[in-house]
C-alpha cells in the first residue's frame, strides 16, 4: 500500500479514537438508561463533553478535506514526498488535537490544528490543477 493510503488508513482509526472519546465522556455524564432511550430530555452538556462532541465535529470537517485530497493525489497518480509528509503531518497533528481539545488547553491545541491545516495545504498544492507538479 502506498504511504498516503497508510496514512488515510491510520487517520480513520484515529477518527474512532474521537468518537470514543465522546462516548466515554457522554457515558461519565449520562445514566445508562438516559443513552438507552431517545435522548429527548437530555440535561445540557458538561463543558468535557461539549470539548469532545465539539472535537469530533472538528475531526469530521477535517477528515472532509483530508479524504479527497488524498484520493484525488493517489488516483491522479501525484503523490511524492511533499504529499506523503503531508498526511503524516496531518496525521499527527489530529493526534496531538484530540487530548489538547478534551484537557481544554488553550494556545497548543491552536498550533496543532495549524499543523493539520498545513498538511492538508501541502498535500493541496500537490494536486491543484494545472500546476504540473
Amino acid at each position: 500500500m502506498i504511504p498516503e493510503l497508510s496514512w488515510l488508513s491510520a487517520t480513520a482509526a484515529l477518527f474512532l479514537v474521537y468518537i470514543f472519546g465522546e462516548i466515554v465522556t457522554g457515558n461519565r455524564q449520562y445514566k445508562l438508561g438516559d443513552l438507552l432511550g431517545p435522548r429527548d430530555n437530555l440535561a445540557p452538556y458538561s463543558p468535557g463533553l461539549g470539548r469532545a462532541k465539539r472535537a469530533t465535529a472538528n475531526m469530521i470537517e477535517a477528515m472532509c478535506l483530508f479524504v479527497p485530497l488524498v484520493l484525488v493525489a493517489v488516483l491522479s497518480d501525484r503523490t511524492n514526498q511533499w504529499t506523503e509528509l503531508g498526511c503524516m503531518i496531518f496525521f499527527f497533528a489530529r493526534l496531538a488535537f484530540a487530548p489538547l481539545y478534551w484537557f481544554g488547553v488553550p494556545v497548543v491545541r491552536t498550533l496543532a490544528y495549524m499543523a493539520g491545516a498545513a498538511g492538508l495545504v501541502m498535500i493541496f498544492l500537490q494536486v491543484l490543477p494545472f500546476t504540473g507538479a
